[in-house]
């Protein structure tokens, strides 16, 4: 079997994690109109006719600032990648097109992927792009819409033409509790306003399977005026949170899902 790793990188918002879970035919990494949703390179490998793909979805570049550790995280995730895929979305003002354009040559193969064209008609398709100049600089260019799944096999079967190694490579997943903590921070940045999420740790304490999915996790946050806004007038916020975490984790793990959340403010250093 052929094998390549295969990283999904752009601007924050551009779809990489839609079109990731549209690949894997499930959801494996997270979903939010907020920026910088991905903190973190997730990894998934899929089996395409006789091709390994190991996809690395990748931290968004979400502003001119970025943070270093997700920049380091952005970075790794190119540097390892046989093919890297950038995706921008097509129905927004083109961001960060200067980072794109200065780590192309760095690359082995390169694709650009145009998301989100169900919004435009072709004329104004045709207007957009032109706003890049240095599309000659990538090996191919795709139009799709990976929420609606549209042409999204035409990338892969693209992959699977150019991939050439027989050798099998092994992804580096996150781990469940990492995932199942995942879930829970993509309710965080659904439900909670402004910059609280960014500021919380979500930690899978423990996972118990049996008849039932039991999960304990606990939310850490800055001060006590975080931990009130998370709980919310009678606890509803809290109680919010945690009913979309476990319908969603019910419907990944296709089993009944037990899920008990606290909150502790993090305690200072003395």
């Amino acid at each position: 079997m052929k094998s390549s790793f295969v990283a999904l990188s752009g601007p924050t918002n551009s779809g990489k994690s839609t079109l990731l879970n549209c690949f894997a035919n499930k959801k494996v990494s997270i979903v939010s109109k907020k920026i910088q949703t991905t903190n973190f390179n997730i990894e998934f490998s899929i089996n395409y006719k006789n091709t390994q793909m190991i996809f690395i979805d990748t931290p968004g570049f979400y502003k001119d600032n970025i943070n270093d550790n997700y920049l380091r995280e952005a970075l790794q995730g190119l540097e390892r990648a046989d093919i890297v895929i950038f995706i921008l979305d097509i129905n927004n003002k083109f961001r960060h097109l200067d980072k794109i354009k200065n780590n192309l040559k760095k690359l082995k193969k390169k694709i650009l992927v145009f998301n989100k064209i169900d919004k435009l008609n072709n004329d104004e398709i045709l207007t957009k792009i032109k706003e890049i100049d240095f599309l000659n600089s990538f090996d191919e260019i795709f139009y799709i819409s990976a929420l609606r799944k549209a042409n999204t096999d035409k990338i892969l079967k693209y992959i699977e033409k150019n991939t050439t190694r027989s050798t099998k490579k092994f992804s580096r997943k996150i781990s469940k509790e990492k995932f199942f903590s995942e879930i829970t921070r993509e309710s965080l940045l659904n439900y909670v306003h402004k910059e609280i999420p960014y500021k919380c740790l979500i930690i899978t304490n423990n996972i118990k399977t049996g008849k039932f999915i039991t999960i304990n996790q606990t939310i850490i946050v800055k001060t006590n005026a975080h931990k009130k806004i998370i709980l919310g007038k009678n606890g509803n916020m809290i109680k919010t949170i945690g009913t979309n975490s476990r319908l969603q984790l019910e419907k990944i793990m296709k089993k009944k899902v037990n899920l008990f959340i606290k909150i502790k403010v993090a305690q200072k250093n003395k």
